[in-house]
């Protein structure tokens, strides 16, 4: 007999209810054709654990699972699929329908697989392409604003009067501004682009300068407003590193699209039925 050192033993199985099963143990460097379990006479082997492992993570994206609940997980699976041989369940044509229609979109999905890795892009073409699409970016500003709002013009032209006499266009805000949210904070609206807010005010944003505060009201579909620029800045792009796995994503889409248009032209195909 082998001393524990050279053989790594299974933990008891709380799934010994699962009768007909054989634990073998399990060698340190296990070969491909070893056994890993014996069900009913089907063995499964190293090569059929390691691939099982490997499907389950691809699937549910759980790696690290101890090794015994992949083998109870492993019995599980080869008991019920003995039972439905036993049953005949594999001749039934829902069984040969769903069959095939697994095959034929693992086949397809192979064989978009196989392109893709036989015409992958490096990062220097995706670099390529992301700066091409940045070249064509015109980038917008984004302005740092505060602003008042009232319900009539004459309201607003009496309080751009008060901030002509040198007024705080803070201190006025927070006082008569019928805009709670921002009233509290002096007026602030934070950071917005021209797309964010309405065309008018937009608009008007866009004229003025570092400091500067609108000589005249500006309707909008909440009221009036007298609008001060405290601050602009350019949008910042993202950086390449940060999309490139979507520049991957769009390429490959594309890449797909041109080889199943390529594939059609090359093909004989007759649409039978229209409806």
């Amino acid at each position: 007999m082998t001393n524990q050192g050279d053989k790594l033993m299974f933990k008891p199985l709380s799934a010994c209810v699962l009768s007909g099963a054989l634990l073998v143990p399990l060698s340190v460097s296990a070969a491909p054709t070893d056994p890993v379990v014996i069900i009913n006479d089907k063995t499964i082997t190293q090569q059929d654990y390691d691939n099982y492992v490997k499907a389950r993570a691809e699937q549910t994206r759980s790696p690290h699972v101890k090794h015994d609940v992949l083998v109870r997980e492993l019995i599980q699976r080869e008991l019920l699929k003995q039972d439905a041989l036993n049953n005949n369940l594999d001749k039934q044509p829902e069984f040969v329908h769903k069959l095939n229609y697994m095959r034929d979109s693992l086949l397809m999905a192979m064989a978009m697989h196989d392109y893709l890795e036989k015409h992958s892009q490096d990062d220097a073409a995706l670099r390529r392409l992301y700066d091409q699409q940045v070249a064509h970016i015109k980038v917008p500003n984004e302005y740092k604003v505060r602003h008042i709002l009232v319900k009539t013009k004459k309201r607003a032209k009496a309080i751009i009067a008060e901030l002509d006499e040198g007024q705080s266009f803070a201190k006025l805000a927070k006082e008569k501004s019928t805009d709670i949210g921002s009233a509290k904070n002096e007026g602030d609206m934070g950071w917005i682009t021209k797309s964010t807010v309405g065309a008018e005010f937009g608009a008007a944003v866009e004229k003025l300068a570092k400091g500067q505060y609108t000589a005249a009201p500006v309707k909008s579909e909440y009221g009036w407003h007298i609008i001060q620029l405290d601050d602009l800045r350019g949008v910042a792009l993202p950086s390449f590193e940060s999309v490139k796995d979507r520049i991957r994503s769009a390429m490959q889409n594309r890449q797909m699209q041109n080889y199943v248009i390529g594939l059609r032209k090359q093909a004989d195909i007759k649409i039978i039925n229209k409806h």
